[in-house]
């Protein structure tokens, strides 16, 4: 598996049908995140996810994103390591969000 997506890597697959994404950003920094219909999004802080890795199913693939990517690209890592299948989606909510508006 890839562990890194673009924004139009990740949208392509969206598209295709319902995704898991893992959105790891601080409460204070959420605003709405509107993904295509069907896709489900689980948001655990980062700073809490050490401790609430029974909150994930280990048969999903989780899309992670955080506000520019970069912290998300650590916790893939970290998460992988755990037995986790996921992908860092690069640029985060910022390039998401630009994507769209483009």
């Amino acid at each position: 598996m890839n562990y890194s997506v673009t924004t139009k890597e990740f949208m392509l697959l969206a598209a295709k049908g319902p995704v898991e994404v893992l959105d790891l950003r601080d409460p204070d920094f959420v605003d709405s995140f509107d993904l295509l219909e069907g896709s489900h999004v689980t948001r655990i802080p980062l700073t809490q996810l050490p401790n609430r890795l029974s909150q994930l199913d280990k048969g999903k693939t989780y899309y992670l994103f955080t506000q520019f990517g970069g912290r998300s690209k650590t916790m893939a890592q970290f998460l992988r390591n755990e037995g986790f299948q996921v992908a860092n989606v690069i640029g985060g909510t910022s390039a998401y969000e630009e994507y769209l508006a483009s």
